[in-house]
């Protein structure tokens, strides 16, 4: 006859074997929490470099000239007069619009498309969401710098980006290119709907008052409010940069040589007392690292 006479698990051996998985699974969450946080900030590091490879390929076309921020300003791919941002000018050279995704960004197709032209509602939808994708890029252009984007009365839609040339930074090493970037903020200060093409720096002015931009050939800039460190819930409260990764500390940013790195915001600004509506001066060039220099 078998044996019936088998000890089962006592309440207080099955509770010691439940907190001993309970506490295991504390430890080891927030590892496998990190490591997916690393994995994000590496795939991200990749793209940030496909990104400025695929720019200096440009570069190299355009008898080393920047690519435009955007070509009409409209925000409309309608074919009569399609508008351009910086990522569609040289997607012939990355040939995938995931590319400028970051995968620490959770926004989806449907939240890039949001607060711009829904594809759906027109004939061109592939390229109005192609358009929007660009626009909502993670990795934000330094247009101030390496293309300036001006008020012109005679231009279509009164808009003219005037790239600069990639000859002009004197310390291309140390000149910020391209950063990780937010298109907006809940009221919480969560982010959404992606990221934005074109950022602003944080400050433009000297000590000694002269200004550290590119001249403007019209005198009159576009630009997106400056940085906003009053207004902690603020999308531009970095002027749209924006750290994705190790929780909210770093930004992958690329730099006019071709290399690229994670930056923490208080090193994005470097040489500068930020204030509210650019109104910050550069105390420190060498240590600024959005200037042409």
């Amino acid at each position: 006859m078998a044996n019936l006479n088998r000890r089962a698990f006592t309440l207080i051996e099955l509770l010691v074997v439940i907190a001993i998985i309970a506490i295991l699974a504390a430890i080891l969450f927030p590892v496998f929490a990190q490591a997916k946080g690393a994995a994000k900030k590496t795939a991200c590091l990749s793209n940030a470099k496909q990104y400025i490879l695929a720019n200096m390929q440009y570069h190299a076309d355009y008898d080393d000239m920047a690519p435009p921020s955007q070509t009409v300003g409209s925000y409309d791919a309608n074919p009569t007069n399609p508008d351009q941002a910086v990522g569609n000018v040289v997607m012939p050279y990355m040939k995938n619009f995931d590319i400028l995704r970051s995968p620490a960004d959770p926004a989806g197709d449907s939240e890039r498309d949001a607060d711009l032209i829904n594809p759906a509602s027109v004939s061109y939808g592939k390229a109005q969401h192609q358009l929007n994708l660009a626009l909502k890029a993670n990795y934000g252009y330094n247009v101030e710098y390496f293309s300036v984007m001006c008020y012109d009365p005679s231009a279509p839609n009164a808009f003219r980006a005037v790239p600069q040339s990639m000859g002009s930074p004197a310390q291309p090493a140390s000149t910020i290119y391209a950063i990780n970037s937010v298109w907006d903020r809940t009221s919480s200060g969560s982010p959404r709907g992606g990221g934005n093409w074109a950022l602003d720096m944080p400050c433009r002015r000297y000590t000694d008052g002269s200004d550290s931009l590119p001249a403007s050939p019209t005198g009159s800039r576009w630009w997106f409010g400056g940085w906003n460190p009053s207004n902690p819930n603020a999308w531009n409260v970095f002027g749209g940069v924006w750290p994705w990764h190790t929780s909210g500390q770093i930004a992958n940013t690329v730099f006019a040589d071709g290399h690229a790195k994670g930056l923490r915001t208080s090193a994005v600004s470097a040489g500068c007392d930020v204030q509210n509506a650019w109104a910050g001066q550069i105390f420190d060039a060498d240590k600024y690292l959005w200037d042409l220099k």
